[in-house]
Formats: C-alpha cells, structure tokens, sequence
C-alpha cells in the first residue's frame, strides 16, 4: 500500500512538472487565466487594460501600471513627494498577448502635518515582467535590470 501511495504521488509530481515545463517552453496557444493584479491603495488609480491590445498599447500599459504601482507603494499619505522613474525593457508578442519587462527606480520623503522630521523611502531599482491580454494582465519577478538614471 506505501508503494502504491509513493508511486501516485511520484506520478503526479511528475505531470505537474512537465504540464508547467510545457507551457513554459512552448508559448502554449491557451490564453491566460483572467485576473488582474492586486493594486497599492494610494492617490494613483489602477490604469484600464487596453483594448484591443497592441504593442505600443501593452508598451504605455505596462510603464503607466508599474509607474502607478510603485507610486502607491511609496506614497506615505498627503505630505509625501514620491519621485519614480520607469522604463520598459521589452516587449514580445506571445500567442495570447504581450509580454514587457518593465524596470523602475524611486523614493518617497515625507512630513508628517508637514512639521515633523522627514521619513524617507526607497524603491531600489526593480523590473517585473508583465503578460497582458485582453481580459489579463500578470506581474511576474524578472531579473533586475540597469537602474533607470
């Protein structure tokens, strides 16, 4: 009976991983999972996804998503200045949409009532590889980039 059990397991690890390799490695015509991405509370609002999607579409998408998310990743209430900087990477066509990397440097000074001493915030430059479809976009960890000057 632990065999049996050990070989179910052992099997099923084994479709898994080459269900993921697979789709990885071929660019899988089946389009994306819907979703979005959960967005920072802060005074920027999440951009709509373009429709239909294009690559100078997914390129402005990308760049104003990822702007506005480090923003209210930074954003430390009314007093705060934030400072970003964006650029995109990349951008490949997939079969199921777009693909952009987009890497992005900044920081946040803030006064609490405007009096206080000043907190200060970092975000060290960070890239993140985008997939966008009409009815997705995902936020994936990329290898970091140059900073952006």
């Amino acid at each position: 009976m632990e065999r049996r059990t050990l070989l179910s397991t052992l099997g099923a690890g084994v479709v898994a991983v080459s269900g993921c390799l697979g789709e990885q490695s071929s660019g899988a015509g089946t389009p994306l999972p819907a979703g979005s991405i959960d967005f920072p509370d802060g005074p920027k609002e999440r951009p709509e996804r373009p429709s239909p999607v294009s690559e100078t579409a997914a390129r402005e998408y990308v760049k104003r998503h990822e702007y506005r998310y480090v923003y209210n990743s930074l954003w430390m209430g009314k007093h705060t200045d934030v400072v970003v900087d964006c650029r995109v990477d990349s951008v490949e066509q997939r079969q199921w949409g777009y693909e952009a990397v987009v890497t992005c440097t900044g920081y946040a000074e803030s006064r609490a009532n405007g009096t206080v001493t000043p907190a200060h915030a970092d975000w060290f430059t960070q890239s993140y590889r985008y997939r966008v479809s009409e009815n997705t976009t995902q936020r994936l960890d990329a290898e970091n980039r140059d900073p952006v000057p």
